[in-house]
Protein backbone atom coordinates (compact mmCIF):
# COMPACT_ATOMS: atom_id res chain seq x y z
CA UNK A 1 0.00 0.00 0.00
CA UNK A 2 2.67 2.73 0.78
CA UNK A 3 5.55 0.93 -0.97
CA UNK A 4 8.01 1.84 -3.42
CA UNK A 5 8.24 1.03 -7.31
CA UNK A 6 11.93 -0.80 -6.72
CA UNK A 7 10.67 -2.55 -4.08
CA UNK A 8 7.63 -3.80 -5.78
CA UNK A 9 9.82 -4.60 -8.68
CA UNK A 10 12.35 -6.78 -6.36
CA UNK A 11 9.42 -8.28 -4.91
CA UNK A 12 8.11 -9.37 -8.60
CA UNK A 13 11.32 -10.89 -9.67
CA UNK A 14 11.23 -12.73 -5.94
CA UNK A 15 7.90 -14.54 -6.42
CA UNK A 16 8.70 -15.30 -10.33
CA UNK A 17 11.48 -17.55 -9.03
CA UNK A 18 9.36 -19.44 -6.21
CA UNK A 19 6.25 -19.69 -8.53
CA UNK A 20 8.20 -20.69 -11.03
CA UNK A 21 7.07 -24.36 -12.52
CA UNK A 22 9.77 -26.04 -12.45
CA UNK A 23 10.41 -25.60 -8.76
CA UNK A 24 12.69 -28.49 -7.54
CA UNK A 25 10.27 -31.25 -5.81
CA UNK A 26 6.66 -29.82 -6.98
CA UNK A 27 4.44 -32.34 -8.57
CA UNK A 28 2.57 -31.89 -11.64
CA UNK A 29 -0.65 -30.35 -9.81
CA UNK A 30 1.57 -27.82 -7.61
CA UNK A 31 3.60 -26.90 -10.51
CA UNK A 32 -0.28 -26.31 -12.40
CA UNK A 33 -1.52 -24.23 -9.26
CA UNK A 34 1.69 -22.34 -9.37
CA UNK A 35 1.30 -21.23 -12.65
CA UNK A 36 -2.25 -20.26 -12.00
CA UNK A 37 -1.03 -17.87 -9.07
CA UNK A 38 1.43 -16.30 -10.52
CA UNK A 39 -0.90 -15.50 -14.06
CA UNK A 40 -3.99 -14.46 -11.64
CA UNK A 41 -3.00 -12.68 -9.21
CA UNK A 42 0.77 -12.10 -9.33
CA UNK A 43 1.29 -10.68 -12.73
CA UNK A 44 -1.40 -8.39 -13.01
CA UNK A 45 -1.00 -6.85 -9.86
CA UNK A 46 2.64 -6.17 -10.93
CA UNK A 47 1.01 -4.90 -14.51
CA UNK A 48 -0.99 -2.01 -12.42
CA UNK A 49 1.68 -1.48 -9.54
CA UNK A 50 4.26 -0.57 -11.96
CA UNK A 51 2.54 2.11 -13.68
CA UNK A 52 2.51 5.54 -11.72
CA UNK A 53 -0.88 6.21 -13.38
CA UNK A 54 -2.37 3.29 -13.10
CA UNK A 55 -1.47 2.91 -9.26
CA UNK A 56 -2.29 6.59 -8.43
CA UNK A 57 -5.62 5.43 -10.18
CA UNK A 58 -5.97 2.13 -8.29
CA UNK A 59 -5.68 3.95 -4.88
CA UNK A 60 -7.57 6.95 -5.55
CA UNK A 61 -10.50 4.43 -6.32
CA UNK A 62 -9.89 2.27 -3.02
CA UNK A 63 -9.50 5.48 -0.83
CA UNK A 64 -13.14 6.57 -2.51
CA UNK A 65 -14.18 3.29 -1.86
CA UNK A 66 -13.24 3.19 1.62
CA UNK A 67 -14.64 6.77 2.53
CA UNK A 68 -18.11 6.12 1.12
CA UNK A 69 -18.00 3.18 3.68
CA UNK A 70 -17.04 5.44 6.73
CA UNK A 71 -19.76 8.21 5.55
CA UNK A 72 -22.51 5.67 6.08
CA UNK A 73 -20.87 4.55 9.43
CA UNK A 74 -19.82 1.11 8.05
CA UNK A 75 -17.24 -1.02 9.91
CA UNK A 76 -15.12 -3.10 8.07
CA UNK A 77 -15.54 -6.95 8.58
CA UNK A 78 -12.08 -8.37 10.41
CA UNK A 79 -11.10 -11.98 10.57
CA UNK A 80 -8.20 -11.82 11.55
CA UNK A 81 -6.49 -11.17 14.49
CA UNK A 82 -3.97 -8.90 13.43
CA UNK A 83 -5.90 -6.72 11.82
CA UNK A 84 -8.38 -6.22 14.49
CA UNK A 85 -5.56 -5.33 16.64
CA UNK A 86 -4.09 -2.29 14.10
CA UNK A 87 -8.07 -1.29 13.93
CA UNK A 88 -8.67 -0.43 17.64
CA UNK A 89 -5.04 1.23 17.70
CA UNK A 90 -4.00 2.11 14.17
CA UNK A 91 -1.05 3.94 13.21
CA UNK A 92 1.33 3.60 9.84
CA UNK A 93 4.54 2.40 11.97
CA UNK A 94 2.24 -0.57 13.41
CA UNK A 95 0.77 -1.02 9.90
CA UNK A 96 3.78 -1.17 8.49
CA UNK A 97 5.26 -3.79 11.14
CA UNK A 98 2.44 -5.96 10.85
CA UNK A 99 3.01 -6.50 7.09
CA UNK A 100 6.36 -6.91 7.44
CA UNK A 101 5.17 -9.76 9.53
CA UNK A 102 2.93 -11.30 7.12
CA UNK A 103 3.96 -10.82 3.77
CA UNK A 104 7.21 -12.86 4.21
CA UNK A 105 4.48 -15.98 4.90
CA UNK A 106 2.51 -15.45 2.14
CA UNK A 107 4.34 -17.36 -0.23
CA UNK A 108 6.17 -20.09 1.55
CA UNK A 109 3.71 -22.92 0.92
CA UNK A 110 0.89 -22.99 -2.07
CA UNK A 111 -1.64 -24.57 0.57
CA UNK A 112 -1.00 -20.91 2.69
CA UNK A 113 -1.18 -18.47 0.19
CA UNK A 114 -4.94 -17.20 -0.04
CA UNK A 115 -4.64 -17.39 3.73
CA UNK A 116 -2.06 -14.68 4.29
CA UNK A 117 -3.50 -13.09 0.92
CA UNK A 118 -6.67 -12.62 3.03
CA UNK A 119 -4.52 -11.18 5.88
CA UNK A 120 -2.92 -8.70 4.51
CA UNK A 121 -5.97 -7.34 2.26
CA UNK A 122 -7.78 -7.02 5.77
CA UNK A 123 -4.57 -4.93 7.02
CA UNK A 124 -4.88 -2.88 3.32
CA UNK A 125 -7.85 -2.06 4.51
CA UNK A 126 -7.86 -0.86 7.80
CA UNK A 127 -5.15 1.46 6.47
CA UNK A 128 -7.59 2.69 4.39
CA UNK A 129 -10.20 2.95 6.80
CA UNK A 130 -7.90 4.97 9.27
CA UNK A 131 -5.77 7.51 7.42
CA UNK A 132 -5.74 10.75 7.27
CA UNK A 133 -4.18 11.66 3.32
CA UNK A 134 -1.29 9.28 2.53
CA UNK A 135 0.11 9.16 6.12
CA UNK A 136 -1.38 8.31 9.85
CA UNK A 137 -0.60 11.01 12.75
CA UNK A 138 -1.58 10.83 16.30
CA UNK A 139 -5.32 12.65 15.74
CA UNK A 140 -6.10 9.53 12.98
CA UNK A 141 -6.52 6.47 15.56
CA UNK A 142 -9.57 5.33 16.35
CA UNK A 143 -11.31 5.02 19.64
CA UNK A 144 -12.00 1.03 20.84
CA UNK A 145 -15.99 0.40 21.15
CA UNK A 146 -15.00 -1.63 23.90
CA UNK A 147 -12.50 -3.56 25.94
CA UNK A 148 -13.13 -6.99 24.40
CA UNK A 149 -10.00 -7.84 22.37
CA UNK A 150 -12.78 -9.03 19.22
CA UNK A 151 -13.99 -5.69 18.88
CA UNK A 152 -13.43 -2.89 16.19
CA UNK A 153 -13.48 0.55 16.81
CA UNK A 154 -16.68 2.72 15.40
CA UNK A 155 -15.26 4.94 12.46
CA UNK A 156 -15.65 8.38 12.61
CA UNK A 157 -17.64 10.83 10.30
CA UNK A 158 -15.68 11.87 7.30
CA UNK A 159 -15.59 15.38 5.40
CA UNK A 160 -17.20 14.85 1.80
CA UNK A 161 -14.84 13.65 -0.35
CA UNK A 162 -13.50 16.27 -3.32
CA UNK A 163 -14.65 15.24 -7.12
CA UNK A 164 -11.16 16.04 -7.46
CA UNK A 165 -9.46 13.61 -5.34
CA UNK A 166 -7.90 11.37 -8.38
CA UNK A 167 -6.35 14.12 -10.27
CA UNK A 168 -4.82 15.94 -6.79
CA UNK A 169 -3.43 12.24 -6.04
CA UNK A 170 -1.85 12.40 -8.98
CA UNK A 171 -0.17 15.33 -9.14
CA UNK A 172 1.22 14.50 -5.75
CA UNK A 173 2.85 11.54 -7.39
CA UNK A 174 4.06 13.94 -10.27
CA UNK A 175 5.12 16.44 -8.11
CA UNK A 176 6.73 14.35 -5.73
CA UNK A 177 8.97 13.02 -9.38
CA UNK A 178 9.62 16.19 -10.45
CA UNK A 179 7.02 16.22 -13.38
CA UNK A 180 5.84 19.44 -13.31
CA UNK A 181 4.46 20.01 -16.67
CA UNK A 182 2.28 16.61 -15.57
CA UNK A 183 1.62 17.73 -12.25
CA UNK A 184 0.21 20.78 -13.55
CA UNK A 185 -2.21 19.14 -16.02
CA UNK A 186 -3.84 16.97 -13.29
CA UNK A 187 -4.22 20.37 -11.21
CA UNK A 188 -5.89 21.93 -14.33
CA UNK A 189 -8.18 19.03 -14.86
CA UNK A 190 -8.80 19.08 -10.46
CA UNK A 191 -9.94 22.89 -10.48
CA UNK A 192 -12.56 22.07 -13.04
CA UNK A 193 -13.75 19.99 -10.88
CA UNK A 194 -13.49 21.14 -7.33
CA UNK A 195 -12.87 24.96 -7.61
CA UNK A 196 -12.88 25.74 -4.18
CA UNK A 197 -10.08 23.31 -2.92
CA UNK A 198 -7.21 25.42 -1.68
CA UNK A 199 -5.30 22.15 -2.05
CA UNK A 200 -5.38 21.87 -5.83
CA UNK A 201 -4.06 26.18 -6.03
CA UNK A 202 -1.19 25.46 -3.33
CA UNK A 203 -0.18 22.63 -5.64
CA UNK A 204 -0.79 24.87 -8.38
CA UNK A 205 1.49 27.11 -6.81
CA UNK A 206 4.33 24.88 -5.89
CA UNK A 207 4.34 23.69 -9.75
CA UNK A 208 4.49 26.42 -10.74
CA UNK A 209 7.21 28.26 -9.07
CA UNK A 210 9.45 25.57 -10.16
CA UNK A 211 8.71 26.44 -13.40
CA UNK A 212 9.93 29.40 -13.06
CA UNK A 213 7.09 31.37 -13.09
CA UNK A 214 7.03 33.30 -9.67
CA UNK A 215 3.90 35.80 -10.20
CA UNK A 216 1.52 33.21 -11.68
CA UNK A 217 3.02 31.11 -8.51
CA UNK A 218 2.25 34.24 -6.04
CA UNK A 219 -1.88 34.27 -7.52
CA UNK A 220 -2.44 30.50 -7.12
CA UNK A 221 -0.72 30.84 -3.06
CA UNK A 222 -2.74 33.81 -2.42
CA UNK A 223 -6.12 31.97 -3.98
CA UNK A 224 -4.95 28.91 -1.64
CA UNK A 225 -5.07 30.89 1.16
CA UNK A 226 -8.08 33.08 0.53
CA UNK A 227 -9.67 29.68 0.87
CA UNK A 228 -7.86 28.77 3.59
CA UNK A 229 -5.82 30.54 5.41
CA UNK A 230 -3.81 28.00 6.92
CA UNK A 231 -3.18 25.99 3.84
CA UNK A 232 0.29 24.73 4.45
CA UNK A 233 1.87 24.70 1.29
CA UNK A 234 0.85 27.79 0.18
CA UNK A 235 2.00 29.31 3.80
CA UNK A 236 5.15 27.13 3.28
CA UNK A 237 6.43 29.14 0.01
CA UNK A 238 4.57 32.25 -0.08
CA UNK A 239 7.62 34.05 1.18
CA UNK A 240 9.79 32.54 -1.31
CA UNK A 241 7.99 34.11 -4.38
CA UNK A 242 7.14 37.08 -2.60
CA UNK A 243 10.85 37.77 -2.60
CA UNK A 244 11.18 36.78 -6.20
CA UNK A 245 8.29 39.04 -7.65
CA UNK A 246 9.87 42.03 -5.29
CA UNK A 247 10.68 45.17 -7.54
CA UNK A 248 13.60 46.89 -7.59
CA UNK A 249 14.08 49.90 -5.35
CA UNK A 250 13.98 53.49 -7.13
CA UNK A 251 17.18 55.28 -7.41
CA UNK A 252 15.22 58.48 -8.63
CA UNK A 253 15.54 60.77 -11.55
CA UNK A 254 16.72 59.11 -15.11
CA UNK A 255 19.16 56.39 -14.53
CA UNK A 256 19.32 56.79 -11.23
CA UNK A 257 20.55 60.44 -10.80
CA UNK A 258 18.72 63.39 -9.33
CA UNK A 259 16.13 63.27 -6.65
CA UNK A 260 15.83 60.60 -4.43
Amino acid sequence: MTTDVEHIRKKFIMLAKILHPDVFGRTSEEKELATKYFSKMVSPAYKLLNSDRERGEYLATLRIFAQSKKQKAEVPTLTSEIAQKLYRIPHEITYKQYVEQVAPKQYETLDSIMEHTSVLSELNLVYLFTQNSLNFSSSSSVASASGSPNAVATPVAQPAQSPALRNLNMAELFVGKKQWTDALKELISAEKLDPNNAKVYALKGLVQMNQNAAAIAKASFQKALKLDPKEPTALKYLNQVNAATKPPEKQGGLFGWGKK
